[in-house]
């Protein structure tokens, strides 16, 4: 998976239920604090790869081979 940049992303804060649109510059941590209620949140982009390949992988090998 290649990462361009700069990526756009939606980001949900939880607690409000509120939805805002933040932008990845790098492969580096990130941290976006909700508009709303000023909670926190951190994205690292490693770690979201490594989640994306492995449901993947799980995905294909449910699927026989087969998507």
């Amino acid at each position: 998976m290649d990462w361009n940049f700069p990526k756009p992303m939606t980001i949900r804060c939880y607690d409000y239920g509120k939805v805002f649109d933040a932008v990845l510059t790098s492969k580096a941590l990130h941290e976006f604090a909700c508009p709303d209620c000023g909670k926190v949140e951190v994205y690292h982009l490693s770690a979201m790869k490594e989640k994306v390949n492995a449901a993947y992988g799980k995905l294909f090998r449910k699927a026989g081979g087969r998507i």
